[in-house]
């Protein structure tokens, strides 16, 4: 019969229970246990050890009676792992509420098309160097003369969940359906009977439940095709796509698929020349391609662009301020910093419109908001990171505390002549000036030796 102090000896069980025990006190209670351990094998034997060493569980519990007194809080609060996990926190909260990061998951996954390098937007440049749509009679016209193109097609925003796009638009994005086939041209071809014929994505199909109808504007629409998991364009929103050919005068989106042997430039050339062998002269011959992968991912480079133009906002106002660090300071200040600006990120691909403009074919009039709202959050949380780092003892990194004022109030301005802030384990004091007299120096710190160490002994 196996003994059970022979799969887990006594001593290794009291150890594994002291990782129970609050760190202040676990060595010395590690320590205790084991001396009575050795008491106990010595006049009640080997036999009774396993049972003595069990108990060590239930003491180490006991132990946390006082886990969440107001001191241990206060101090836990003050720890710079603290500050990481309330960060960790805000970006779980933020892949919770957004349903798992959809946008962001789309934005970085392949795209769902066939060849995604050879799908372009097609726009009209003007003098501004803003982005517009086209009008349809130009769609026509390439439709029928360019030979760079291996084909066109049209998409316009109905609603926020319903798309008009032209006959071929899946088959030129190269969509497959739902059961993995090749979308062909007539993918809004249905049985005949009374009704209009759409795409839905999958995940609005399943929604529906096996119906094969769905109600649009009102009217009863019947299901032509369903969508592979993932697909989208324009936006992850949209779940309905709706045949309509727009007229010669009706401004629409335009996308189409480069020929094999085409570049952009190429393609850009020719469309050119053909609107002008149609009399549109002037900035209404200029047009622009873009590639749907690169705009797609271009928020990535829109965010590091507004992070440089944060970083470059608050390189004035740092002087020589900064602490001298040391490597775990740097350490911490990297980490805070990377998981607050993520979540910057994140909050911002999730909630704003700052992922789908860049799929519009038209005008990008959010992008100009986007990126002023990317560079005023980048710059609040570097510059409460920096704050953050400052208000932190320069050894242990916990946040400073017991303000005192400096001075009386009425000697400078009605106002106290500053602050002082001492880490609560006595490693130094912080004096924060109310006027900076010095540029260099704002924010003087002093060393505490071990003299003073008597002063903040735990009770």
């Amino acid at each position: 019969m196996i003994r059970p102090d022979s799969v887990i000896p006594p001593a290794v069980m009291i150890r594994i229970a002291g990782l129970l025990v609050p760190s202040e006190r676990r060595q010395e209670w590690i320590k205790e246990w084991l001396a009575e351990l050795h008491y106990a094998r010595t006049h009640a034997g080997e036999a009774e050890s396993f049972a003595f060493a069990s108990g060590a569980f239930r003491d180490a519990l006991w132990q946390q009676r006082d886990f969440w007194n107001p001191k241990r809080t206060r101090r836990l609060m003050q720890s710079p792992w603290f500050c990481l996990g309330s960060l960790t926190a805000i970006l779980v909260l933020i892949a919770i509420s957004s349903g798992m990061l959809p946008m962001t998951r789309m934005a970085v996954l392949p795209l769902a098309y066939r060849d995604p390098s050879r799908i372009e937007t097609i726009a009209q440049s003007s003098t501004v160097s803003t982005r517009s749509a086209l009008p349809g009679r130009a769609v026509e016209w390439w439709r029928s003369d360019s030979r760079t193109l291996d084909g066109i097609a049209t998409y316009l925003w109905e609603s926020p969940d319903v798309a008009s796009v032209s006959e071929d638009f899946f088959y030129v994005l190269g969509a497959r359906t739902a059961t993995g086939h090749w979308m062909d041209r007539d993918a809004f071809r249905c049985a005949p009977g009374p009704g209009e014929c759409v795409v839905v994505s999958y995940d609005f199909w399943r929604s529906l439940k096996g119906l094969t109808t769905v109600a649009i504007n009102g009217k009863a629409c019947r299901v032509a095709a369903v969508t592979e998991p993932g697909f989208w364009f324009l936006s992850p929103r949209i779940s309905v796509w709706r045949m309509g050919t727009p007229s010669p005068k009706t401004h629409t989106g335009v996308v189409a698929r480069l020929a094999a042997d085409a570049s952009p430039s190429e393609a850009e050339a020719e469309l050119a020349a053909i609107l002008q062998k149609h009399g549109e002269d002037g900035w209404d011959s200029v047009v622009e391609l873009t590639g749907v992968a690169g705009r797609v991912r271009s928020v990535f480079a829109l965010f590091l662009t507004c992070l440089f133009v944060a970083t470059l906002i608050l390189v004035p106002s740092l002087h020589l301020r900064m602490p001298k660090w040391n490597p775990a300071a740097v350490a911490f200040f990297v980490a805070k910093s990377m998981l607050s600006l993520l979540a910057v990120f994140l909050f911002g691909i999730e909630f704003t419109r700052a992922s789908s403009i860049t799929m519009l074919g038209g005008s990008d009039q959010f992008l100009a908001i986007s990126a002023w709202l990317f560079v005023m959050a980048s710059a609040g949380v570097l510059a409460w990171s920096l704050w953050d780092q400052r208000q932190r003892c320069r050894v242990c990194l916990k946040r400073l505390g017991m303000a005192q004022h400096v001075g009386c109030s009425g000697c400078l301005l009605l106002d106290w002549a500053g602050t002082e802030l001492v880490c609560v384990e006595g490693h130094g004091m912080l004096h924060v000036p109310e006027m900076v007299a010095c540029w260099q120096e704002p924010y003087r710190w002093t060393s505490l030796d071990e003299t003073w160490q008597e002063l903040f002994e735990r009770s």
